[in-house]
This record gives structure tokens, C-alpha cells and sequence, in this order.
């Protein structure tokens, strides 16, 4: 006997706490799908666990997830990785254990229900659809934001786990979504993803996403304190921050005055990594007007309201979508230097949302940053314009959302005729 349509998230960030831009948009979705679900829709929240003890989970964040889901229509069954709750993330290994945890876990849900959808999120996922009955495994959209391609491109064993659970999705019957126009044709590209299996769930904000603007002085050393540049984003040398601290470099030997740059390179806690450690080196030895910040913290985010923000950077070697632009858009922070790296292209547009350099080439970092210092206030409140204009066209993640469920469970929308 069959009971209600299911509509089944799964997810490694976001529910017990929040360690990237794919955590945030993780909750982000489930606001959105609190709004857009029809009632008759059983909801089913599948995260990797996170237990109290673990340097990654968030008392505050947890609790305001559950507030934010109504717990009496909502099913909460956590997810093993093989970590014992100490790590959302972690190796492939770990990948392998949360697919066939989830997937022992969606199956009941499967069977029982008349209409179902599996949205699964991101890398540890991937293999999700190989463990399934083909029949259970073409009710899967696994939500592509990033790929082993891009971010590990050496680990071959990796690449090619995520290419073939990818595929047996595909050949399900199940879709891939593509959150930027970047990834769909990375997916298409890199990984054979046939272009019929590709549908969007393009990423972006909600409103009142960003947080507001806050009490930041706490971050600011003095030299900051009139003036400063901000940079942030996970620990990994992927995000350019060793491009930035070069530019820094150069601008402070030969071009003029920069304001002091606050840099959060950040991981859920101590102890620092060994790329911390180097950054944190290099900042040192080179006597560089740059504060180092390495753990996650609401407050870092919150600068983008602070009156004394100069100039936004993002100078990523490689990046799928490219959030933190919006976020200084929707936030009043502008203007924005970021890369031309990925979906980074799609957002930010040289002397229209902000200013723009090549991945990888600190010296077109550093032209960027000085023509970006140089823009007048009426250029600035252009740009944010601009800015804001891009996220309500493309990047209201609620509209981006219903136009996803349209395509791939229009019984699953509230206002559906099929509901």
C-alpha cells in the first residue's frame, strides 16, 4: 500500500551546521521548498550526521534549522559517512559510506510512496544511484555545484567514482542539475553527462540570506578601522588566496596605497591547516598589510555591511558558481574585483558589476584592485545596481527553485493541479 508523495532531500552541509557556501544554500532550499511544497507532500531531510561533540557541528545553526522546518510534517533521518559524526565531508571512502547510507534509507521511503523525488546534493552523493533499484534511482536529481574535476582534478579514482555514479543516474532515467551555466557545461564536458539528462537549479539568494550588518569592529585591527578590503572563502588553495597575498605584493611595492586587506581563509576550527599555516607565513615574512582570520565566523560575512568596507575580492582559481559577489551585492557592498574563473564570469562583469582578472595571474589581480580603488561613487552605486538587478533576473534562488520543480516533480509545487 502506497502512501503520500515523498520528496526526499539529502544533503552533507547545512542541517547541523555550516562550513561552506553550499551549506547556505542547502538551507536556503529547504526555506524555499517550506514555501513552495504542496501540503500533501511528505518531506523527508536526509543529512549527513554531525554529532555535538564534532568540531563542525553548530548548536545555533541546528536549532535554527529545525525552527526553520516544521518538524511535524517533516521526517529527519540522518545519514552515515563513516566519520562517527566528526565530519561532514571528508574522502572518497567516506563518499562511498553516505551514498549506501542514504540510499538503505531512501528505499522504505521509495517503496511506499505513490510520487516520490530524491534531491541530493553535491560530491558525497554522487554514487547514490548504483545501490538503488533502477526504478527507485531514475526518482534522483543529484544536484551538481562543484565536481572532483575542478576542485581535485589529479584524483583520478575520484573523478571517475563521481563520472559513473553520475552516469548510472543518467541512464536511470534520473537527472543532473546544473546550478550555473558554468557547471552544465562542465558536466556535459568533463564528466559525459548527456545534455537530455541536464536540468537547472541555478543558485543564488533569498531574501535576507546575508546577514546584517554587524558589530565587525571585534575583526579590525586599527589600521583597518577607516578602511579595508575583504576576501574570504574555505582554505584552499583553489581560492587564489596565495594570487591575492602576491598582488598585495605588488601593489605594495609598486603601485599606490592600498587599504588593509582582512583575509578569511577559514576551516570549522583549530587546529590550522598546513595552507593556513603557509598563508599565515607568507603574510609574516612579507610584511603585508593583511589580517588573517581561520575560523568560520557569521561576523566575517557580516563586514560586507560595515561602512568602512573599501572593495570586495574574489580571486578564486577555480569557481563553479561564484555566491559571494551576490552576497556583496545584496548586502551594499561594492565594488566587487573577482576572477573570470567559472561561474565567477556570470556575475561579475568588468566596469558593469564590478571589475575583473585573470585566474591565476596576480599582477591582472592587482590592476583590477587599483582600478576598482579608483571608482568614483557614482560608479560604485552603479555597479551595486547592476549587481542587484543580475540577482533579481537570475539569481532569486525562489524562483529559480519553482522553475526546477516545474521541470522535474511539477506534483510536488504547491499550486499543481496534480497535487
Amino acid at each position: 500500500m502506497t502512501s503520500a508523495d515523498a520528496l526526499i532531500v539529502v544533503m552533507h552541509d547545512g542541517f547541523y551546521g555550516c562550513g561552506t557556501g553550499a551549506g547556505r544554500s542547502n538551507r536556503s532550499f529547504l526555506r524555499v521548498l517550506r514555501d513552495l511544497t504542496a501540503r500533501s507532500v511528505r518531506l523527508t531531510v536526509m543529512p549527513v550526521r554531525l554529532a555535538p561533540g564534532s568540531a563542525e557541528y553548530d548548536a545555533a545553526w541546528h536549532k535554527e534549522t529545525l525552527d526553520l522546518i516544521d518538524q511535524a510534517k517533516t521526517d529527519i533521518v540522518p545519514v552515515d559517512n563513516g566519520t562517527a559524526g566528526q565530519s561532514r565531508f571528508g574522502g572518497l571512502g567516506n563518499f562511498r559510506c553516505a551514498s549506501a547510507s542514504a540510499a538503505a534509507g531512501i528505499t522504505p521511503l521509495l517503496d511506499n510512496a505513490a510520487r516520490a523525488l530524491v534531491v541530493a546534493f553535491d560530491a558525497p552523493f554522487f554514487g547514490l544511484a548504483a545501490p538503488l533499484r533502477a526504478r527507485h534511482a531514475g526518482r534522483i536529481v543529484n544536484v551538481a555545484r562543484a565536481t572532483a574535476a575542478l576542485h581535485a582534478p589529479g584524483d583520478n579514482e575520484r573523478i571517475t567514482w563521481e563520472r559513473d555514479g553520475l552516469l548510472a543516474t543518467a541512464h536511470a532515467g534520473g537527472r543532473v542539475a546544473a546550478t550555473s551555466r558554468h557547471i552544465r557545461r562542465h558536466l556535459t564536458s568533463a564528466y559525459g553527462i548527456p545534455p537530455a539528462a541536464i536540468t537547472d537549479l541555478v543558485n543564488g539568494l533569498v531574501p535576507g540570506e546575508t546577514e546584517s550588518r554587524t558589530d565587525g569592529d571585534g575583526l579590525l585591527p586599527p589600521a583597518a578601522r577607516h578602511r579595508f578590503m575583504l576576501a574570504y572563502g574555505r582554505a584552499e588553495p583553489y581560492k587564489g588566496f596565495d594570487d591575492l597575498l602576491d598582488a598585495i605584493a605588488i601593489l605594495k611595492t609598486a603601485g599606490p596605497p592600498v587599504p588593509h586587506l582582512i583575509l578569511g581563509a577559514v576551516t570549522d576550527g583549530p587546529p590550522l591547516t598546513a595552507y593556513q599555516q603557509h598563508l599565515a607565513q607568507r603574510i609574516e615574512t612579507q610584511n603585508l598589510a593583511v589580517t588573517l582570520h581561520t575560523s568560520f565566523s557569521p561576523r566575517l560575512r557580516g563586514l560586507l555591511g560595515h561602512s568602512a568596507l573599501a572593495l570586495v575580492i574574489v580571486p578564486s582559481r577555480a569557481e563553479p558558481f561564484g555566491r559571494i559577489p551576490l552576497e556583496a551585492y545584496q548586502a551594499g557592498a561594492s565594488p566587487v574585483v573577482a576572477t573570470t574563473a567559472g561561474g565567477l564570469a556570470e556575475i561579475v562583469t568588468e566596469g558593469s558589476t564590478g571589475y575583473t582578472a585573470s585566474p591565476g595571474d596576480p599582477a591582472s589581480l592587482a590592476a583590477a584592485i587599483t582600478r576598482a580603488l579608483a571608482a568614483s561613487p557614482a560608479q560604485r552605486h552603479e555597479m551595486l545596481a547592476q549587481g542587484r538587478s543580475l540577482i533579481a533576473a537570475r539569481y532569486d534562488y525562489r524562483a529559480n527553485t519553482a522553475a526546477f520543480l516545474a521541470d522535474v516533480a511539477p506534483w510536488a509545487a504547491r499550486n499543481s493541479q496534480s497535487a
